[in-house]
């Protein structure tokens, strides 16, 4: 590899919160958060404070940099830039050997700007694109002038190869450097040339034949930002990388492959990572997660605020399949997840809240259904160690037994010994009421639908209807799912129903009020996704009937802003979470 190589990484950065994160030199430090946070600004400011720790900041309140190269090998590598005045001119930058003592030494504070830009690659968005143009040719006699990856690449074919074979994973086309230009440098994109015999990189039988590929700064954003990205991965020497947004003009499996080549080609340098894309940080996790340390920032009321995932909080959950297949990933971006027992819930919840909010007061969430009661707990402990604000809804019937109750109140932080006494009240209130069909009137009316089946061939289809709505009423908690509160006796039992539910609503978990989600819209007769389908397609902003299912919601959102102290915007559904 070509270029300057100076060696330093930050050893610990401190942020205007009050957290403060220890590095290593070989830290894959992912910065996350949803829209706005600050994720793109933080590494802004990880640039400006190695310049100059004068630098103004908002997000991040110091770091320390450990210098590791002598200032003796500095020099050495800068020689050729200095004039018979001892002046150094590097990039336009012009500066005297005394200003280097000052920047590389402990007192100096800031490292200087020219410093800064031998140590640290920054890698934004903008940069990316301007990347693959071609750059100007270099003097191969002086080993630190080749500053750009294909200048480097032109230098020894073998970068050339990893970085080809890199694009061809993504993209199924070869990168291939022309090497018989003058002025510049240029890439082509396409399958290499074979060489015929006697031909070489620079015979012009083998020029004409590259000369027909596509020309890579003609290519659409997402190949030039990854040819981009892993081509400086690949090539560069500096000790520092700032990456802003990897994922940008990528496909999902593109953004999942980039990460795992700057997992894997970064070792012994620092990375730093601004992203809202979960595909990122399961690329990243896939190949080094004991490397991986990650800070979540948020919008509050008083400004932000950032949470540090560790490395080994990182690997301990990286383990758990839920999210290693799932979605739950996803909810680091948002302000909040609301999670829900099945994907029809998710689309009736999701919908009313983004038809009965305005713009400015929806919430940035993320919606997501763990397929099942028993599974909310490991999604909701998930989300809470990710330091994600999360509302669970379920069903009524949820109540019918002590588990998986229990372990969603667990899963939510509440303390089970102050739920029980009135979970108890409500499960006896239940179960002692009359508004279900005994066993022996049980028997009396099934006799009675039985014999209406005509003899031979198949049970009519309204025959069986009548008998599963009967085994329904059969039961106390059938009842009540399709009640909810209405199926509880007047008086103390409701007065205790309803301090159960509001205990369980401060910690993030909201019953279903009538049973569940078809108790919104009762004059629909049919349930799930034919029940979802058809009552989307009201009026949901004014329709008299969703009223209480608008005011459910609302309580949700609130519950959510005031978790996390913010006043976010609304996310589009997510894909369904498939749980292991």
């Amino acid at each position: 590899m070509g270029g300057y190589v100076i060696k330093g990484y930050i050893s610990r950065i401190k942020f205007s919160g009050g957290l403060c994160v220890d590095l290593s030199n070989d830290s894959l430090f992912v910065i996350i958060g949803p829209n706005n946070a600050g994720k793109s600004a933080t590494l802004a400011e990880i640039r400006d404070l190695v310049s100059s720790k004068s630098s103004p900041t908002l997000l991040l309140s110091d770091l320390e940099l450990v210098r590791n190269s002598s200032l003796d090998d500095i020099r050495a590598q800068l020689s050729p830039a200095k004039n018979e005045q001892g002046n150094y001119n590097i990039a336009g930058h012009h500066f005297a050997d005394g200003s280097l003592n000052h920047w590389w030494s402990e007192a100096g504070g800031g490292i200087g700007g020219v410093l800064t830009t031998l140590l640290i690659s920054n890698l934004d968005t903008r940069s990316r694109l301007g990347d693959c143009d071609p750059p100007a040719s270099f003097n191969a006699r002086n080993r630190h002038a080749a500053d750009h990856p294909f200048q480097r690449m032109y230098a020894d074919d073998s970068l050339e190869q990893k970085t080809s074979s890199a694009v061809k994973r993504a993209f199924k086309r070869d990168l291939v450097i022309h090497r018989a230009a003058s002025q510049n440098i240029p890439a082509y994109i396409g399958d290499r040339p074979k060489k015929s015999k006697g031909e070489e990189s620079i015979s012009r039988s083998y020029l004409d034949r590259l000369e027909k590929l596509d020309q890579l700064e003609k290519q659409g954003d997402g190949i030039r930002s990854f040819v981009s990205i892993v081509g400086r991965v690949i090539t560069e020497n500096r000790s520092i990388q700032l990456i802003d947004e990897p994922e940008a003009f990528l496909h999902p499996p593109q953004a999942r492959l980039v990460a795992e080549i700057v997992a894997s080609e970064a070792g012994g340098r620092q990375t730093f990572i601004a992203t809202h894309s979960s595909d990122i940080l399961q690329g990243l996790l896939g190949s080094h997660p004991n490397r991986v340390s990650v800070v979540r920032l948020a919008r509050t009321k008083n400004g932000g605020r950032a949470d540090l995932l560790t490395s080994a909080d990182i690997e301990t959950l990286w383990r758990d399949p839920i999210l290693r297949f799932g979605k739950v990933l996803d909810g680091l971006f948002h302000d909040g997840v609301v999670v829900t027992e099945a994907d029809g819930d998710c689309r009736f919840y999701e919908t009313i809240m983004a038809a009965s909010t305005s713009i400015e007061q929806r919430n940035d969430l993320h919606y997501t259904y763990s397929g099942g009661k028993e599974r909310i707990p490991v999604l909701v402990k998930a989300l809470r160690c990710l330091k994600v604000p999360v509302a669970t809804i379920v069903d009524f019937d949820v109540l019918n037994a002590e588990n998986p109750l229990r372990r969603i109140v667990d899963a939510h932080g509440g303390d089970w010994s102050k739920i029980e006494p009135d979970w108890t009240a409500l499960k006896n209130s239940v179960e002692e009421g009359s508004a279900f069909v005994s066993g022996d009137k049980f028997k009396e009316q099934i006799k009675k639908i039985l014999i209406k089946i005509p003899p031979g061939g198949i049970v009519p289809k309204d025959i069986l209807a009548e008998v599963k709505k009967l085994t329904r009423n059969a039961s106390p908690w059938d009842f009540a799912k399709n009640s909810g509160l209405r199926a509880i006796n007047t008086g103390q039992s409701t007065r205790q129903a309803n301090a159960l539910l509001s205990s369980l609503k401060a910690l993030g978990i909201f019953v279903a009020p009538f049973g569940q989600m078809e108790g919104f819209c009762r004059t629909l007769d049919m349930k799930g996704s034919r029940w979802v389908e058809e009552v989307l397609r009201r009026d949901l902003c004014n329709d008299p009937e969703l009223a209480d299912a608008r005011t459910f919601v609302a309580e949700i959102a609130a519950y959510l802003g005031d978790t996390n102290g913010a006043s976010p915007k609304h996310r589009r559904l997510s894909r369904p979470t498939t749980l292991m």
